[in-house]
């Protein structure tokens, strides 16, 4: 079987979750059935793009396969009579358009591309044989907006990737600090943790905040509101490597994620697999992916339930670690790329069967 797959957001330092989730998939698939033919796309044509949606669909017939798994839904609106099946982590951008760098163009720039994303989602949804989503609030969410979808839904989880050894680096303080990482769009609530901050910091002297995170237009604000507070002992190391991320994980006294939104929760998940306390906002998402050991819930929007949750970890620090130790053990044996590989390549297999 020929199976051709979309890899030009493949990596981790392309886009992160997606990247590492089309990385981890594809090796976990590959190991699992090495007798299939899996051809990776990787033209140097920019998602989200005119350029996308001209030079892809004759990539995709010229590659021959029996199905397409395109791990996102930037699916070209015209797309070759091929089996097509589909990844939607989340539906983000439905509920909170301003989270995304399109937001930052002027007015009609911004309507156009909110415009495009729908349409665009809209056809591939409707295109798809089978749509891959990784948690059941997801597929909720997929099927209130779009209801012919409800048929071709498969929950595949995802997985939790080994990070390597710690790198030591000057990226953290030596004191004791809480520990963020990540985007900083708007959905991410940064600005919670920054009213939150304003009184750990008074509160807490001795302690530090590190936002760690690409430097864009998002999280520039997120550094000018700090200045403009006079919030004292932030860090901004920018962009982490994996081994930097390993090692602020290993030394943080918390990981704190406020996000208000998510379709998986990989940053809280690598927290404990390092033994890290996770501090999350308490959506349902979050009830669903996160194990029970080594997290502390704060209601959503809340910054002085944010500020207790932290203080609970810092109040008894090593009970909390010696918990979140358990979580990320459990949250290793519920979420498996093995797992994910296995539904991925059923549903694949499956599709091009029957189409």
């Amino acid at each position: 079987m020929r199976i051709a797959i979309d890899a030009r957001m493949r990596g981790a330092g392309k886009t992160r979750g997606i990247g590492r989730y089309i990385d981890e998939t594809v090796a976990a698939m590959q190991a699992l059935d090495p007798s299939q033919d899996y051809v990776l796309l990787e033209p140097p044509v920019r998602w989200y793009t005119l350029d996308e949606q001209w030079k892809m669909p004759s990539l995709f017939a010229a590659a021959k396969a029996d199905v397409v798994w395109v791990p996102h839904w930037n699916v070209p609106l015209v797309f070759p009579r091929i089996p097509l099946v589909i990844t939607i982590h989340d539906l983000l951008l439905l509920h909170q358009p301003a989270s995304a760098k399109a937001s930052t163009r002027g007015p009609i720039v911004a309507r156009l591309k909110r415009l495009g994303h729908r349409l665009v989602l809209w056809h591939a949804i409707r295109r798809a044989s089978r749509i891959l989503v990784p948690t059941r609030a997801v597929a909720a969410d997929v099927v209130e907006r779009y209801p012919s979808a409800h048929d071709r839904i498969v929950v595949t989880g995802e997985g939790i990737s080994r990070l390597p050894s710690p790198e030591a680096s000057d990226a953290f303080p030596h004191a004791p600090f809480l520990f963020y990482f990540g985007s900083a769009y708007p959905h991410k609530r940064l600005d919670l943790l920054l009213e939150a901050w304003s009184v750990l910091a008074t509160r807490h002297p001795g302690l530090h905040l590190v936002i760690a995170g690409e430097q864009d237009v998002f999280l520039r604000r997120i550094m000018e509101r700090a200045r403009t507070l006079n919030l004292e002992r932030i860090h901004f190391p920018g962009r982490l490597t994996d081994g930097q991320l390993a090692d602020g994980l290993v030394r943080a006294e918390a990981h704190v994620h406020p996000s208000s939104f998510e379709g998986f929760a990989l940053p809280s998940l690598e927290a404990l697999s390092l033994g890290c306390p996770t501090v999350v906002a308490d959506i349902p998402l979050m009830r669903e992916v996160l194990p029970k050991e080594g997290v502390f819930f704060f209601k959503n929007g809340d910054s002085d339930g944010m500020i207790r949750a932290i203080e609970e970890v810092l109040r008894d620090r090593e009970a909390c670690h010696a918990s979140a130790r358990q979580g990320g053990e459990v949250a290793a044996r519920t979420h498996d790329w093995k797992r994910v590989a296995r539904l991925t390549l059923d549903t694949l297999l499956s599709v091009a069967h029957t189409y």
